[in-house]
């Protein structure tokens, strides 16, 4: 694995419900399940954005638990910061099928998948094509993201009971 380690960046542990802007350099990371996080990136200024979001809509607009207001707010806050939504990169990350009984039934929806699908909502009416993205299967991921570059790096993580 390659090191990570910078220190001229400041490392960010996000929780679930956290998001997270990124004017200089920062390594970020975070442990998903069912969740997803959505990083966006610009190349021409290095600055970066994550959310780690837990559920697919909210009523209220800043609470970040919700895929939709987590992401709507890092593409207004990057796109403030960065003078408009010109080269904005976006990348897709989580929404596992965490509580799979075993049985599965397509007629219902796991809150992994309306993660994924929420995000893919709000990315499109944005305009944002994804341009990486490692979503769904069963296990969860630990993620770490370097905001000055974009990178994302994903390593899958074993249920242990």
């Amino acid at each position: 694995m390659r090191n990570l380690f910078d220190p001229h960046a400041s490392n960010v542990f996000l929780k679930p419900g956290e998001v997270f802007v990124a004017k200089r350099p920062a390594l970020v990371s975070t442990v998903l399940g069912s969740c997803v996080s959505v990083v966006l990136h610009v190349p021409r200024t290095g600055m970066g954005a994550i959310c780690h979001a837990m559920l697919p809509s909210g009523a209220k607009d800043d609470d970040f638990r919700y895929v939709d207001k987590a992401v709507s707010y890092l593409y207004d806050r990057l796109t403030s910061m960065c003078g408009g939504p010109s080269g904005i990169e976006a990348k897709l990350f989580g929404g596992a099928d965490m509580l799979n009984s075993g049985v599965r039934n397509e007629d219902v929806s796991s809150v992994g998948r309306q993660n994924v699908e929420a995000a893919l909502q709000v990315l499109d009416t944005l305009g944002l094509k994804v341009s990486a993205a490692d979503t769904r299967g069963s296990q969860g991921r630990k993620l770490f993201f370097y905001s000055q570059s974009g990178e994302v790096f994903v390593r899958q993580v074993r249920k242990s009971f």
